[in-house]
């Protein structure tokens, strides 16, 4: 898998015997922007799944790491060993550092060769291993990240002190971000600058733009903007073209042209949210490039990178 589509920064395998400390260095680890696959994050996201696939899945491709917790328990089950054999298929396929062992004893874990070098819980505290596994990761430019914790982005919307509503939030980002990763480069584009140009008067209901305005912005014909637009219906976007009879402008009492709107609904297609779908969205966008340059706003968008959602991840432009 091309490394700027991890799903995953970090996969955790690990015995139920340890839960008590992997839940500890799992939520260390999301609480500094790091995307971690750990079976009680993703609860409603495994139901109904086939696991064994599902697992191989993850373990094989979705993770740019995964840290395995040896120990006696862990040698011993048979979905841990499973785990086991997708990621060292993983290693032999990419020839590269994919597992990253942490040892709880020295049991003898099938496949773990001894020279691979590990690092050992008897003198290594929590704090340092996440310190290690940070400077792992280093700090390379992100794409297709969207940050496990949105507090940025709940606190703009008024939702930081409300649980529930921030599931909602949650839930949507991830819905809108979904969306952008299906759509084409030039799908998101548009898209984009939709949404950073057009006029927030009607949030939540809509957003709405000049026809001609976003010809200008994006050098796209009005027939081909209507074609991409009308393109994205089965991702939740709902786009009407209008005319608009309430700012049309005249010159000695005759008009000096027709004045068209391009309106934007979207629906994450989800249960109904406190929320509104349109608003989450468009506050992404734009918290995304809040306090950039144009050029290097543009950037952070063109490589779906969301960083500035979430104290953790959030930096500041640079020149």
């Amino acid at each position: 898998m091309d490394k700027d589509h991890y799903e995953y920064d970090i996969g955790l395998s690990f015995a139920g015997e340890q839960r008590e400390f992997v839940k500890r260095f799992a939520s260390e680890l999301e609480s500094r922007g790091v995307r971690v696959f750990y079976d009680e994050y993703e609860k409603a996201g495994l139901w109904g799944k086939d696991l064994y696939s599902h697992l191989a899945l993850i373990y094989g491709e979705l993770c740019r790491y995964c840290v395995l917790f040896a120990s006696a328990q862990y040698a011993d089950k048979v979905w841990t060993n499973h785990e086991r054999c997708s990621a060292q298929a993983r290693a032999l396929e990419e020839n590269r550092e994919y597992i990253l062992p942490v040892r709880f004893d020295d049991t003898p874990i099938p496949g773990l060769l001894e020279t691979i070098h590990y690092v050992d819980l008897s003198d290594t505290s929590l704090s340092e291993l996440v310190k290690f596994t940070l400077e792992k990761l280093g700090n390379p430019q992100r794409q297709n990240y969207l940050p496990p914790v949105l507090d940025l982005l709940c606190a703009r919307l008024g939702v930081d002190d409300k649980t529930d509503e921030q599931a909602f939030v949650h839930s949507q980002a991830n819905s809108f971000f979904r969306a952008l990763q299906r759509m084409g480069e030039e799908e998101r584009e548009v898209v984009f600058s939709l949404f950073q140009y057009s006029c927030p008067a009607d949030l939540p209901e809509n957003l709405h733009i000049s026809t001609d305005l976003l010809r200008r912005i994006t050098g796209r014909s009005v027939p081909v903007l209507k074609k991409i637009l009308g393109g994205l219906r089965s991702l939740g976007f709902e786009c009407t073209i209008r005319e608009d009879k309430e700012h049309e402008f005249e010159f000695d009492g005759e008009p000096l042209g027709d004045f068209y709107l391009f309106e934007l609904r979207w629906d994450d297609l989800g249960e109904p949210s406190p929320i509104p779908a349109l608003l989450v969205a468009s506050t992404m966008v734009n918290l995304a490039t809040e306090n950039y340059c144009e050029q290097h706003g543009a950037e952070f968008l063109k490589r779906l990178d969301f960083s500035q959602l979430s104290h953790a991840t959030r930096t500041t432009d640079s020149h």
